[in-house]
């Protein structure tokens, strides 16, 4: 009985029943739906982070302030870590608006995504959807439903329509997020590397991972009980004598 005991604990382990049972699948969906998703407001926020950039020829930190509301307008500006502003940032739903002080050259773009690759920098997602994931709240990308699943590992891969491109997002068995790919070609993977202990439904920390750049994003501090913003606070006003460009040109 000893040996049996002893051969039965060394061999391999069955996998966790359920998880490829629709049932089981509707309930990891539904916790995501009811943790993520359904529960989000669009609110003003205030956000400090910093972020380590990584590409084949060079290696920064960075320090990012971001302030607005979650569904636009938004303002970011890109510090180095040495104190230097390099960037300051303005998305709203139709227009993106970059300054850069150390050229005096401003840049007009529909979306971040054009806007951040013309000027060197990296933002492979919207703001908007960038503060939302940060919030814990995924509406920004993720619909109501899914169009297909899939075991992988420890996880669910649940193919979206998403609200502007298919999507891939990765579930762990509780409904928390593990990922969310964007498109292959050109494509994107936002991944949660750490999540927050209070609230437990905000990341602490993510990679924004396109080709081979990427961006780790620690949070410093994210506050949501703030003053409804101004709309001269979400302005970015470009000095006199700068020269403008438009996306593309």
């Amino acid at each position: 009985m000893t040996a049996f005991a002893l051969l039965s604990a060394c061999g391999p382990k069955p996998p966790l029943p359920g998880y490829d049972d629709p049932d089981r699948v509707s309930i990891v969906w539904s916790l995501f739906q009811a943790s993520f998703v359904q529960s989000c407001h669009p609110e003003d926020f205030s956000l400090r982070a910093s972020v380590n950039f990584s590409a084949p020829d060079r290696h920064s930190r960075l320090i990012v302030s971001m302030w607005g509301r979650t569904d636009f307008p938004i303002r970011l500006d890109v510090q180095a870590g040495v104190g230097a502003m390099l960037a300051h940032w303005r998305e709203d739903h139709g227009e993106w608006l970059g300054y850069l002080p150390s050229s005096g050259e401003a840049y007009v773009a529909e979306t971040v995504l054009e806007g951040a690759r013309t000027t060197g920098l990296f933002m492979p997602v919207r703001l908007a959807a960038l503060a939302q994931l940060l919030l814990g709240c995924w509406q920004a990308l993720i619909p109501l439903e899914y169009e297909a699943v899939r075991l992988a590992d420890d996880t669910l891969e649940f193919d979206v329509a998403g609200h502007s491109m298919p999507l891939t997002l990765t579930l762990a068995f509780d409904g928390r997020p593990v990922s969310v790919r964007g498109p292959e070609h050109g494509g994107w993977t936002v991944s949660v590397d750490q999540w927050e202990s209070d609230p437990p439904s905000r990341p602490r920390r993510i990679s924004l991972i396109q080709g081979d750049q990427s961006a780790v994003i620690r949070v410093q501090r994210l506050e949501t009980n703030v003053e409804p913003w101004r709309a001269e606070d979400l302005r970015l006003d470009v000095p006199p004598g700068s020269t403008v460009w438009t996306v593309p040109d």
